[in-house]
């Protein structure tokens, strides 16, 4: 069965409109990129601009409209369902079965309607700027079928896009050509490599880690028994240190107390066990 499978997401932001420009990178599970010896590679895939949910013709649309008409697809997949005895939970938990869809890889039934209806909220909720994009090194940029640079038939030049102002400038552009050669045009990201488009949306997202200080005091607590201290809770029970002096340290009291609530809350094993006690020696944290 064929079915197209979606690996990523990043939506552009338009201020001038209000709109999003929804832009997927997916390919059918049927189709691979040539691998070494001519054998098939991993499979295809490509960023490009998906229309689905916008009104005809749109590259851009309001995210009102792009959830609405998403909600109206499940409405009437529901309806209009294959085999009667299917549940409207059974399209909502599997609905990439009906659809013939993955998200993420994967077989179609393993993609929930909340899974799929994800990738255009989450993608409206992290959308970027064409500055924004700029600023990542990810273009976006006009194309038709395998053609590149200049063209005898007057198609516009393909160019980087790094303004929302030259996004508008150049649409209309191919928009002319199209009205006049009567051809399609397509909207994708460059560089053409997908993963380090991939590469360069993540890295931004990740929070840069914040540098600690070392911290010596002459004192510590931990969580004893009387007799042992403790290390650590797992699955199965805890860990703990035969020397109460060696348990987890805590700078403060109050620290060491809102850490024993918390197990006495999560009604952890023997968690009532557990006292907080000073120990006067040399420790040091990172804080």
């Amino acid at each position: 069965m064929s079915y197209e499978i979606i690996y990523g997401k990043q939506f552009v932001k338009l201020r001038r409109t209000g709109e999003v420009i929804p832009m997927l990178l997916a390919g059918s599970n049927n189709c691979f990129d040539i691998g070494r010896g001519g054998r098939n590679g991993r499979r295809a895939r490509d960023w490009s601009n998906d229309r689905y949910y916008n009104r005809k013709g749109k590259i851009s649309e309001k995210p009102d409209v792009i959830l609405n008409n998403l909600d109206a697809e499940l409405r009437r997949r529901i309806r209009d369902r294959y085999d009667k005895e299917d549940k409207p939970a059974d399209i909502r938990n599997s609905f990439g079965y009906y659809a013939s869809v993955a998200v993420g890889g994967g077989r179609c039934g393993d993609t929930s309607w909340n899974k799929y209806r994800g990738q255009y909220v989450n993608g409206i909720r992290g959308a970027l700027t064409v500055e924004e994009l700029e600023n990542l090194g990810v273009h976006l940029y006009f194309h038709d079928v395998g053609m590149v640079g200049d063209s005898p038939n007057g198609r516009p030049a393909q160019v980087d896009i790094t303004t929302e102002q030259q996004y508008f400038i150049e649409l209309k552009k191919w928009r002319a050509w199209q009205a006049e050669k009567g051809k399609g045009f397509w909207l994708s990201f460059h560089p053409h490599n997908d993963e380090v488009i991939l590469k360069r949306l993540r890295e931004p997202k990740r929070k840069t880690p914040r540098e600690k200080t070392r911290v010596e005091q002459d004192h510590y607590f931990v969580l004893t028994d009387g007799h042992n201290g403790l290390l650590k809770y797992t699955s199965r029970g805890y860990r703990y240190s035969f020397s109460k002096g060696s348990g987890k340290r805590f700078r403060s009291e109050k620290e060491a107390e809102s850490y024993r609530q918390g197990l006495l809350k999560k009604n952890r094993y023997k968690a009532d066990i557990w006292k907080v006690e000073r120990i006067d020696a040399t420790a040091v944290f990172l804080v």
